[in-house]
């Protein structure tokens, strides 16, 4: 029996400490894909994750990579049957998790991801790509409308930052407060809670927040899956008009309505959305990048 979803691709670029990096990102993708297993997993804090390289994917003038991302769950829910009651779901092997797709173009870099049915695939893919990092530097930059980001972030003043926080499970929470803006908003984790709303601000005249400390907080949690409202207000000089912006609601994401044939997304389903995404926005993304 089939059913629907909204399936939402999010659109990133990616930044590295160097140029190298790409280039060996490409190769590294190139010989995976000629080897008998395009196939790896890895650790990232208390998360394992399997990765696969599937195939080349003819969208550009230069190669793009589909790739698919696991990330095992902790926690899952319950098998049952009337006559024997509850108990975990019998796995003779292997093990549950949340499975991600994105399509990787090295040259242009960028990436655009997809949840095959719920999670943060962004951040999964972030970790994914710092697999072939030496230095761990790769980082993920989203695609917002009219660069909205590039003025918010060079603001020499800022009278308020607005965050809201939503986390569907504990286990995404937990591993939220392993960063450095997790720590700063620790009383979620004190309370028990998996949502918030948070706001800071100067409110006085001549009056501001600390502008390095603010618009480090607002890049970290600009490519997190789980921050839904991201608000700066502030101006480029004292004495300028303040502008106030919610950057997560200027975030580029394409949205469309699926069919699922089966359990969960495959991969013939979820590349022609990613497809279908990248055709919406490809300017952006060749122009952009270059």
């Amino acid at each position: 029996m089939s059913w629907s979803k909204k399936a939402i691709v999010s659109y990133h670029f990616i930044e590295a400490a160097t140029d190298n990096y790409f280039d060996e990102l490409k190769l590294s993708f190139n010989s995976l894909l000629k080897s008998e297993d395009s196939s790896g997993t890895f650790d990232a804090g208390q998360s394992h994750f399997f990765w696969k390289i599937n195939s080349k994917v003819d969208i550009a003038a230069t190669d793009t990579y589909f790739i698919s991302v696991v990330k095992e769950k902790s926690a899952w829910p319950v098998w049952f049957r009337e006559d024997e009651g509850i108990a975990e779901i019998p796995l003779n092997d292997g093990a549950l998790g949340e499975l991600y797709y994105a399509i990787v173009n090295p040259e242009s870099r960028f990436i655009l991801s997809l949840a095959a049915l719920g999670g943060g695939p962004a951040g999964a893919f972030k970790k994914f790509l710092n697999e072939f990092s030496k230095d761990g530097s790769a980082k993920l930059t989203p695609l917002f409308e009219d660069k909205i980001d590039l003025t918010t972030l060079s603001w020499d003043f800022y009278k308020k930052i607005a965050i809201s926080v939503n986390f569907p499970s504990y286990e995404y929470s937990a591993e939220f407060m392993t960063t450095k803006e997790g720590t700063l908003l620790g009383i979620i984790d004190e309370l028990g809670g998996l949502k918030a709303d948070i706001t800071i601000s100067a409110p006085k005249q001549k009056q501001n927040l600390n502008t390095s400390q603010t618009r480090e907080i607002a890049k970290a949690l600009l490519v997190n899956d789980f921050c839904s409202k991201l608000v700066l207000k502030g101006s480029d000089n004292d004495g300028e008009e303040i502008q106030e912006f919610d950057l997560k609601n200027a975030q580029v994401k394409y949205k469309e309505m699926v069919e699922i044939s089966g359990s969960y997304m495959v991969e013939d389903e979820a590349l022609p959305i990613l497809k279908r995404a990248f055709n919406d926005r490809s300017h952006d993304l060749i122009h952009l990048s270059e």
